[in-house]
């Protein structure tokens, strides 16, 4: 190609211009397509509602009355959230510290290890005396759950109460999820 004035050559310029803005934004918008896709990894959405116990999850034990961290937790109740004789082994155990109610979603992955890893932990502050944490005791609907883990309202004269908050171990993502709680209730305790 002959160049015969300085206006091709401004305007060969602007081309290579163009074609250089361009491969930029393409560079760019394909990094954050690669940022956007990592941080939205399912596996960081653990721990939405630890709340500041996050850092427990991760963590082994043999015997959860006994997890480093854990002092002056009073422990309040724990369940079986699977089958015993399931490969992997899931249990939701609850503690209380004043009005501040922990609950540890643990697995054992290989029923041949003696250890648990918590998966993942919900903490909720400001419990009211009248209230309390229910795992394993609930039914969603007319189906029982073991699943869910719920805050519901203590009553005395009746068997069940529905929940006000309620959440679910999603066994295949390993992580807490909040599920509507109106179709929730829990057994109450009995003194």
């Amino acid at each position: 190609m002959h160049i015969k004035d300085g206006k091709d050559r401004e305007v060969i310029a602007r081309r290579k211009k163009i074609k250089t803005v361009r491969y930029m934004s393409m560079k760019k918008i394909t990094i954050l397509v690669i940022v956007f896709c990592l941080l939205s990894n399912p596996a960081l959405a653990q721990g939405k509602y630890a709340g500041t116990k996050k850092s427990f999850i991760g963590k082994k034990f043999l015997n959860s009355r006994n997890i480093p961290g854990l002092t002056g937790w009073q422990f309040r109740e724990g369940s079986l959230l699977t089958a015993i004789d399931d490969a992997e082994v899931m249990t939701a155990d609850v503690f209380k510290k004043g009005t501040t109610y922990i609950v540890l979603f643990s697995i054992k992955e290989d029923t041949a290890d003696a250890k648990f890893t918590i998966a993942d932990v919900i903490e909720v502050k400001n419990v009211l005396s009248s209230q309390h944490i229910r795992t394993g005791m609930c039914s969603e609907g007319a189906n029982e759950a073991v699943d869910i883990v719920a805050l519901a309202k203590k009553q005395n004269n009746v068997e069940f109460s529905r929940a006000i908050k309620a959440w679910r171990l999603n066994r295949d993502k390993r992580r807490v999820e909040l599920i509507s709680p109106k179709l929730v209730k829990c057994m109450n305790e009995v003194d």
